[in-house]
């Protein structure tokens, strides 16, 4: 188990989990609790010898923990019980209380537990060496299962048919909200199911919105000669596809369809870049080649990096980034799942955007021979309706 060969490597003794997607990809459990703030707090605890491990979670998810886990002894508590105290008899069961133990302290993780709630148990481990494991789960979680592809494959091919459906169904005076759900009931019509991992999806139209990147769909009616810009998926069993196309009804500008094709030109030389063994920075130099070539290489949406891992979270580690960087370092292996997206934002001093929002993202799996790029059934250039 890889896990285990990495905490006998660090000397950790268990790790100490309450980040949900840490949680989920280690035990499988499933739950909406995770959608409510952190009032009933759930922690994986997670020794060397898997046959220690619990889960210590409220007496309401009995069967749902017996039903997704492999954990076999749960540590359940009631509505009058304090879950912290409960993490702190957990540990101490198990001998951990002054062993070794890796928290999700670092950058990227969001333990599902109030800022008390977390202090309090850290401070309840006096005797304990209590390290980042954040390292650790990254290096875990960035290689994927033949399972877990699987998963995102599927959650892509459903995410290109709903893309497909907002193409066929875009005319003048359809509004972003209706686009979404254009977009949505295609992917549940083919096979998509509800979960507690929603559909993102950020649809929007229109110079006043191209600024707002990462707001929700609007009740804004698309007009002709303005882009429409499709970004994110949904996910199946948890695992997400994210990906980006843009459409029109009639043209854009000749100017604003040049920005475009250049955003394409970069996308594909940082796929060309991109393979097992090869440093992810590889990727950012030649799409960054292609944007300093046609001179908008200061015209970038976040300068150090242009893609992004995914699997269980949205964006995970590493970043495909710029040489010299941490992530950028990174040498790809075969079972990496990144999203790359090198983007165009603001040219000729455009700090509105209101010319547009120059990206084609991909999403790809490394593989021994190469990539394989899954978001294809779409073509990357600007669809015109």
């Amino acid at each position: 188990m890889r896990a285990v060969a990495l905490m006998d490597a660090q000397g950790i003794d268990a790790l100490v989990l309450a980040q949900p997607a840490t949680i989920r990809y280690f035990t499988g459990l499933q739950t909406w609790l995770w959608m409510l703030p952190p009032v009933i707090p759930i922690v994986a605890v997670l020794p060397r010898d898997p046959a220690k491990a619990t889960i210590v979670d409220t007496d309401l998810e009995r069967g749902g923990v017996r039903q997704t886990t492999w954990i076999a002894e749960p540590t359940l508590y009631g509505h009058t019980d304090d879950p912290i105290d409960t993490v702190i008899s957990a540990l101490a069961r198990r001998g951990l209380t002054s062993a070794r133990l890796g928290f999700e302290l670092g950058v990227g993780q969001r333990p599902h537990l109030s800022p008390s709630d977390l202090q309090r148990l850290l401070s309840s481990l006096p005797h304990a060496e209590v390290i980042d494991a954040a390292p650790l789960l990254g290096a875990l979680r960035m290689l994927k299962s033949s399972e877990e592809i699987e998963r995102i494959r599927e959650a892509t091919r459903l995410s290109q048919i709903g893309y497909r459906a907002v193409f066929d169904a875009l005319r003048p005076g359809v509004t972003e909200v209706e686009l979404t759900r254009i977009a949505a009931h295609a992917m549940l019509d083919a096979g998509a199911r509800p979960s507690a991992t929603p559909m993102t999806l950020i649809f929007l139209a229109g110079p006043e919105r191209y600024r707002q990147i990462v707001q929700p769909a609007v009740d804004r009616p698309v007009r002709a000669g303005e882009q429409v810009w499709l970004d994110g998926g949904c996910a199946v069993d948890g695992y997400r596809a994210d990906f980006i196309r843009s459409g029109v009804i009639g043209r854009l500008s000749d100017q604003a369809e040049h920005y475009y094709a250049i955003a394409v030109a970069a996308l594909e030389a940082a796929l060309a870049a991109m393979g097992p063994g090869r440093p992810l920075g590889d990727a950012w130099v030649a799409a960054q080649n292609v944007f300093d070539h046609y001179a908008v290489g200061d015209a970038t949406l976040i300068p150090h990096q242009i893609g992004h891992s995914i699997g269980l979270d949205h964006w995970e580690q590493p970043l495909v980034a710029q040489p010299g960087t941490e992530d950028g370092m990174v040498e790809a292996r075969p079972g990496m799942v990144f999203c790359v997206e090198p983007t165009i934002v603001g040219p000729d001093g455009d700090d509105e955007w209101r010319s547009g929002l120059f990206v084609v993202e991909d999403q790809l799996i490394i593989t021994n021979s190469g990539i394989e790029v899954l978001t294809v059934e779409i073509p990357r250039t600007l669809f015109h309706a």
